[in-house]
């Protein structure tokens, strides 16, 4: 971490402008901002929390925390574009009854049952996962092994083949992507192109399973 004060860092800290040796630990400075200041106000307006207590109390509050992000969502993306449609639409940013409703739409499938039949095939892919990079010299954590593991979970609960799961990372990257504090030009052209592309393999992945 930097040499500078912990008190400075918290008081400076800017999550669009962060330093490279955040990325190789970024812990110390969530401890700074813990410390000294726990509920921060970004450069752009926004707040940034630390402390879980604050945390859970925003996530509880949806009246006087909103999760609508359609007002922030419309000058990025612009009001007739898919990934506008995609986000605002999405559970993550949406408050009740839109939340309850979707959350309700696929109950079923979360259900402790449901979940716990889920356990087997899961453990199952952890163990293919670590066999492919047993024998490796060097792999990335996350791209060779954390971040297959919840495509694989998403395209068990779809149901999707796992020979047709291979472009569910890369539409979920471009997608997510376009979410960065400042998305350029190209990651919301690939973020637009990942979300036609994902909806029309579901278009295709239901009618198939319709006949």
């Amino acid at each position: 971490m930097s040499d500078m004060n912990p008190a400075l860092i918290a008081q400076t800290f800017d999550p669009a402008q962060l330093p490279a040796d955040y990325f190789a630990d970024p812990y110390p400075y969530f401890q700074a901002l813990r410390e000294h200041d726990p509920v921060h106000r970004c450069p752009d307006g926004g707040f940034y929390l630390t402390r879980h207590a604050d945390c859970y109390q925003v996530y509880r509050d949806p009246t006087r925390f909103s999760s609508d992000k359609r007002q922030t969502f419309l000058p990025l993306f612009g009001a007739d574009s898919l990934l506008y449609e995609h986000h605002t639409s999405s559970l993550v940013f949406n408050d009740p009854p839109l939340h309850t409703q979707v959350r309700r739409a696929f109950g079923n499938a979360l259900s402790p049952r449901a979940v716990a039949a889920m356990a087997a095939p899961i453990s199952r892919v952890i163990d293919e996962l670590l066999d492919h990079i047993e024998d490796r010299v060097e792999f990335d954590l996350v791209t060779d092994f954390a971040a297959a593991i919840p495509i694989e979970v998403i395209g068990s609960l779809l149901r999707i083949p796992p020979a047709e799961r291979g472009p569910l990372r890369r539409w979920s990257l471009a997608i997510l992507g376009a979410l960065e504090f400042q998305p350029n030009p190209q990651r919301l052209a690939e973020g637009n192109a990942a979300v036609a592309e994902f909806l029309a393999f579901l278009d295709d992945f239901v009618q198939r399973r319709q006949h």
